[in-house]
């Protein structure tokens, strides 16, 4: 069985590492860490460092947030 390589990607804004760090602990326990998230990476196995495809892990919508979507007209902006 392959095993495959998931990065997610966050960008801390801080004054050093010390502080970054310190943010995103704050983040991952008060769970807003959406707030820091950039992007998802998957690489295949045994691909080089750098290599990946960007992809979503946000889970799909449900059937009543779909059909309000389309009652009220609500479109889905990119990110």
């Amino acid at each position: 069985m392959a095993s495959y390589t998931i990065i997610r990607v966050y960008e801390v804004p801080a004054g050093s590492r010390i502080e970054a760090t310190d943010r995103m602990m704050e983040a991952l326990a008060f769970g807003v860490e959406k707030d820091y998230h950039v992007k998802d990476i998957v690489r295949d196995p045994g691909a080089k460092p750098g290599t990946g495809a960007k992809v979503s892990l946000e889970p799909p919508k449900g059937w009543l947030v779909l059909l309000l979507d389309q009652l009220l007209g609500r479109v889905e902006t990119a990110r």
